[in-house]
This record gives structure tokens, C-alpha cells and sequence, in this order.
């Protein structure tokens, strides 16, 4: 799938609602502007389900679609080890196709080349990892 079909399935707002749910605002420590509230729920130290609300580029937006589809069912390790591996493609460093947790990944190697947006990029893993902090 392209980036921009990713962004599109995130146009709408999905948020969660109730006492169990946790939810933190993160922006980009860059001048982009992007922000993203994520929500999220836990369960036996696995996301069980998320919501957002995303202000980013196409880039925050890509990684925020992906994200909401992919992380329920997994622990913070397994979303940092994740999160390591964007890290390395945004330097343009693409693990081989074999070794992508997440194949779809390597869209972003096309980002490696615009510093100023992988912080916008880097968002959603940012709040999950501020949010499994709170749940611990």
C-alpha cells in the first residue's frame, strides 16, 4: 500500500472512551507542527485497542494508520523493537525484507531524506511508549 492511501484511513478521528482507557498528546519536537493524541487500552501489559486523534503530515499520518492496525496484541518490547526499525529505514538503513517486523515499513525509506518530518513519523510510537509508562 502507498503512503497516501495509508494516510487516507486515518482522515476521520477514532477515539476510545471509558475508565479504562489511556490517552496522551504528543508533538513533534520539530518545527512540522504535527501532534497526535493516541488512546489506548491495556491488557496483561498488551495494547488491546487504540484510538486517535492525528494533525500530522502525510508522514505522522502513514505511521499513525499502520500503528492503529498493527500494535494491538503486542507488549512494549515488541513495539520498541518495531520502533528501532523505523528508526534505522528514516536514516535510510533498510533492514532486509525478511528482517522487517512490519513489511510495510519500507514505504518510509523515501522519507530518509527529509530529517525535518521523522519526528512526525516517530509520533505514534513516541505516545505508546508514554503510555505503557503509565499503565506499568
Amino acid at each position: 500500500m502507498s503512503l497516501k492511501r495509508y494516510t487516507a484511513l486515518v482522515r476521520r478521528d477514532r477515539r476510545l472512551k471509558g475508565g479504562w482507557v489511556r490517552t496522551t498528546t504528543v508533538h513533534s519536537r520539530q518545527l512540522c507542527g504535527s501532534r497526535l493524541t493516541l488512546d489506548a487500552m491495556f491488557e496483561n501489559g498488551r495494547v488491546q485497542e487504540l484510538g486517535y486523534r492525528v494533525r500530522a503530515c502525510s508522514l505522522g499520518q502513514a505511521t499513525t494508520a499502520i500503528v492503529y492496525s498493527r500494535a494491538p496484541g503486542m507488549t512494549a518490547d515488541e513495539l520498541e523493537a518495531v520502533h528501532s526499525q523505523l528508526i534505522q529505514i528514516l536514516k535510510n538503513n533498510l533492514p532486509t525484507r525478511d528482517a522487517l517486523i512490519w513489511p510495510e515499513l519500507a514505504i518510509f525509506q523515501h522519507a530518509a531524506f527529509m530529517p525535518a518530518r521523522h519526528d512526525s513519523a516517530l509520533l505514534p510510537f513516541r505516545a505508546l511508549q508514554e503510555l505503557f509508562v503509565t499503565e506499568e
